[in-house]
C-alpha cells in the first residue's frame, strides 16, 4: 500500500473520531404560563381589555376566544412574555352574558352587562281584603329580567314570608295574623314603587249592640225621627229602609254609637206600618224598628147621582175620622182629601184639597149624544158614580 495513502486514511479516521467526540444533542425547555389578569367585567356598551403573559423566553403560547362577540383583537400567539388584546361587542340584550378567554391554556372568563333599560314594575292584585282569623295570599311582580326589587310590609301583622327580594318578575307569598281586636286594620306591602293594601276586618263576634226607641207612632203629617245605636267603638251595623214611604236621611251605615236618622213622608190614607232594619255581624243580626203610621178613613153623604142630559150640580158631604183619633187634632180635622173626577164633563167646582169634615160641589155638563154615559168622583178610597142620560 503507499504510505500516503495511509496516512491519509488515518488522518480521515481521527478527525471523524474526534467529530463524533465532540456531538451535543439538543433538548425542548420545560415551559410554564402565568397570565396577570382577574376576571374583567364590562358594560353593555363593550370595550377593550389586555392579558399579560409572563414564560420563559423561548416558550410559544396561543390565545382564542370562545364566543362571537368575544374576540382576539391582537397578539394571538407568540413565544416569550407578551401581552394578550382583545375587544367585547355591545350587548344589545338586556340579560347579562359570559364568555371566556383561553390564553396560553389558561382560561380567563369575561363578563358583560345586560343592555341597560329603564326599570319598571306593576303588581297583581293591587289590594286585598282577609277575614278576622288571618290567613296567606300571593302578590305576582312583572318587570325586566335585569331590575332588582325588594317586598316589604308596613306593619307586623302583615309578613312577607317569601320573595322579600329578587330580579325580573316574581312571586311574594304574605301572611296575615288574627286580628283580636273589634275594629278592622289595615296595612301595606311595597313592592319597589309599587303598594299592594290589605284590609283586616275586626272580631264583630265580641260587639254588643243596643238600640233605643224601637217604636215610633207619627201621626198622619211627614215627621222626622232618630234612633240611637249603642256599640264600642269599630263595632259596624247598617241601616235600611223596609218601605217606599220610609226615608233614611242620616245613619244609612257606621260603626261604633251613633244615630239614624229617618222620616215619613204624609199619610191621609188608611193607617199603615213600616220597619227600618238596624242590621249588626253578630248572631243576634240585627234590630227592626218598628213604625206605625197614624192614617184616616173616609165616609160620603151619597154614593151615586143621576142627571138627564142637560146636565145639573150636585154636592156630597165627606166625612172624616183619624185613625188614633188623637192625630186630629182639637178640631179633629188632620185628614186631608182631595175630590177628583175622572171624566172631563164632571167638574168638581170647589177649592181643593180640603181638611177635615166638609162639603163639595160639583157640576155635570150637558149630554149631545144619544148615548148615555157614566163616570166617578174618588175621594181617598170612596167612590161616587155619575150617570147621565143621553139626548
Amino acid at each position: 500500500m503507499n504510505i500516503a495513502c495511509v496516512t491519509r486514511l488515518l488522518i480521515g479516521i481521527s478527525v471523524a473520531a474526534a467529530g463524533g467526540c465532540g456531538h451535543e444533542s439538543s433538548t425542548a425547555p420545560s415551559c410554564t404560563f402565568t397570565v396577570t389578569t382577574s376576571s374583567p367585567s364590562f358594560a353593555a356598551a363593550g370595550g377593550t381589555g389586555s392579558i399579560n403573559v409572563s414564560t420563559g423566553d423561548r416558550c410559544a403560547w396561543s390565545a382564542r376566544a370562545d364566543s362571537g362577540w368575544l374576540a382576539i383583537s391582537g397578539a394571538a400567539s407568540g413565544t416569550g412574555p407578551g401581552t394578550v388584546t382583545f375587544a367585547v361587542s355591545a350587548n344589545a340584550d338586556t340579560s347579562s352574558r359570559t364568555g371566556t378567554l383561553t390564553v396560553a391554556d389558561n382560561q380567563v372568563s369575561v363578563r358583560q352587562d345586560g343592555a341597560n333599560v329603564p326599570c319598571t314594575y306593576s303588581i297583581t292584585p293591587g289590594d286585598g281584603s282577609i277575614g278576622k282569623d288571618g290567613g296567606t295570599g300571593t302578590l305576582s311582580v312583572t318587570t325586566a329580567a335585569t331590575c332588582p326589587w325588594t317586598a316589604s310590609s308596613s306593619a307586623s301583622w302583615l309578613a312577607v314570608t317569601t320573595g322579600a327580594q329578587g330580579s325580573g318578575s316574581g312571586t311574594v307569598a304574605y301572611s296575615a295574623s288574627r286580628n283580636a281586636d273589634v275594629t278592622g286594620r289595615s296595612a301595606t306591602i311595597k313592592i319597589a314603587a309599587e303598594t299592594f293594601t290589605l284590609t283586616q276586618s275586626g272580631d264583630t263576634g265580641a260587639c254588643q249592640y243596643s238600640v233605643a226607641p224601637i217604636e215610633f207612632t207619627p201621626c198622619m203629617e211627614p215627621m222626622a225621627m232618630t234612633a240611637q245605636i249603642v256599640t264600642q267603638a269599630g263595632c259596624p251595623w247598617t241601616a235600611g229602609a223596609g218601605a217606599s214611604w220610609i226615608t233614611i236621611d242620616a245613619g244609612q251605615s257606621g260603626s261604633g254609637t251613633d244615630t239614624v236618622r229617618f222620616r215619613t213622608s204624609a199619610n191621609y190614607d188608611a193607617p199603615r206600618s213600616g220597619i227600618v232594619m238596624v242590621r249588626w255581624p253578630t248572631p243576634t243580626a240585627g234590630q227592626n224598628l218598628l213604625i206605625g203610621q197614624a192614617g184616616c178613613y173616609y165616609a160620603v153623604s151619597r154614593d151615586s147621582f143621576s142627571f138627564t142630559a142637560s146636565g145639573g150640580s150636585g154636592t156630597v158631604e165627606v166625612l172624616q175620622q183619624s185613625e188614633p183619633y188623637t192625630c186630629g187634632g182639637p178640631l179633629q180635622n188632620g185628614c186631608v182629601w182631595t175630590a177628583q173626577p175622572d171624566a172631563g164633563w164632571i167638574t168638581v167646582t170647589s177649592s181643593m184639597p180640603r181638611r177635615g169634615d166638609d162639603p163639595f160641589a160639583f157640576t155635570v155638563a150637558a149630554n149631545d149624544n144619544a148615548a148615555a154615559r157614566s163616570g166617578t168622583i174618588r175621594i181617598r178610597d170612596k167612590i161616587v158614580r155619575i150617570t147621565q142620560a143621553g139626548r
